[in-house]
């Protein structure tokens, strides 16, 4: 009985994405403008994807993507042509997503109760996961073999000997790394790991098999350079904004820990206090980057007008000096990650590192984080902060809902342009 119940509520939740879908719902803003600007690509390549491709390439501000996506979309057309099909066959692609989360939490904890279950279909709430799903992005896909690949890498933790949940681990992350190529980065997270749980043998062959899957990629990356001007447009749409970055990524991250803020803020004041000093360093480096910049020494903070994450855009609606505003959040945030990584600082800050490494765009969307954020922090990070809270249930599911709603209807509004 409590298995059906589970099961309606999945479909249910299922459903709201396929009446998402018939009424062009789109809460992450961008869903539709991407989706007009990319099929049309998707329709050449159908049709001849020879002439499909040169068109691709002639686009600078195309040829930066991945087109396998793409190219997975105009083979499904080429053999079936229907558009509808392929919208409601990815919506249900995508809806698996929730439920791999839900097998990542169940391996991480090495528990199985209704809890884990229910705190996993947050994911449905995602407005960049809604978009993605409805619009026919590769975000939601991407995301689905990244999340398979932290799920072997959980399984190596249980099974050391195994060598198959090693090879699905690569090969889950090369795969997602042909539709996103940032998510190439957290190869060094997975073969840090490799390294130092396998024999040397083993260890290189994995480096062999990554290596010839990732063949097509290095000859694409090759042919676009000798025949288009690939670099020329990487630089022009491609630009570097690390520490501004970094300000805009701390403060999408706090945004989605406010709820176990909320759930272990005395524990997280007594331990502000208890290292008060070091935290104090990271103050004053992020209070004279905010002065240097403030009084035109340097211009270490830049913002582009598109993205930015929710805070950034609030601080924009309230009329505040957005840079002040955001170094403050940055900086509390930085507060809440020690705090969570406390007992595993150097693995869990170099996960961070390769997150920021791994999106250094000058515009910045939070869609990047979202959902992808959940499934670093309850399925990579290593933390007894994160796995206590979701075994003891301190997290208030009404509320976690409530809260993660709020920002889906928040968003829905926001871009119907109501605010």
């Amino acid at each position: 009985m409590i298995l059906n119940k589970k099961i309606y509520i999945y479909l249910i939740l299922t459903l709201t994405l396929l009446i998402g879908y018939y009424f062009n719902e789109d809460p992450s803003g961008g869903g539709e403008i991407d989706f007009k600007i990319l099929f049309p690509y998707v329709e050449n390549l159908s049709l001849d994807f020879k002439k499909g491709f040169t068109i691709y390439g002639n686009n600078p501000a195309i040829l930066i993507h991945s087109p396998f996506f793409s190219i997975l979309q105009s083979i499904f057309l080429k053999f079936h042509g229907n558009l509808i099909v392929l919208n409601i066959t990815y919506i249900i692609i995508s809806s698996f997503l929730p439920f791999i989360f839900y097998l990542i939490l169940k391996k991480k904890l090495n528990i199985k109760n209704d809890y884990i279950f229910y705190f996993s279909l947050v994911i449905f709430l995602s407005p960049y996961f809604r978009s993605s799903g409805i619009w026919l992005l590769g975000d939601n896909l991407s995301l689905i073999f990244f999340s398979l690949s932290i799920y072997f890498y959980l399984n190596t933790l249980k099974k050391k000997h195994n060598l198959n949940n090693y090879f699905l681990c690569l090969f889950f992350l090369i795969l997602c790394s042909y539709i996103r190529y940032y998510y190439c980065l957290y190869v060094f997270y997975f073969f840090l790991y490799f390294y130092q749980n396998l024999r040397i043998s083993n260890f290189f062959q994995l480096l062999l098999f990554g290596f010839i899957l990732s063949l097509p990629a290095l000859f694409y990356v090759d042919f676009i350079i000798k025949n288009y001007n690939f670099f020329d447009s990487l630089s022009t749409y491609g630009k570097v904004n690390i520490y501004s970055n970094i300000l805009i990524i701390l403060s999408i991250i706090f945004f989605y820990t406010i709820p176990i803020i909320f759930s272990e803020i005395s524990k997280i004041r007594n331990y502000f206090k208890k290292n008060i000093s070091f935290f104090l360093v990271f103050f004053v480096l992020i209070f004279l980057a905010y002065i240097i910049d403030k009084l035109n020494y340097l211009n270490i903070i830049s913002f582009s007008p598109r993205g930015g994450g929710v805070f950034l855009k609030l601080f924009e609606l309230l009329k505040l000096d957005v840079k002040l505003f955001l170094s403050i959040i940055s900086f509390l945030s930085i507060i809440v990650l020690d705090f969570i990584f406390k007992k595993n600082r150097i693995i869990n800050y170099f996960l961070l590192v390769i997150l920021i490494l791994s999106l250094p765009l000058f515009t910045f969307y939070q869609k990047y984080l979202d959902p992808l954020f959940f499934f670093l922090l309850f399925g990579l990070i290593q933390s007894d902060v994160i796995k206590n809270i979701l075994i003891e249930q301190r997290l208030n599911l009404f509320l976690f809902f409530s809260y993660f709603f709020s920002f889906y209807l928040f968003s829905l509004i926001y871009h119907l342009g109501v605010i």
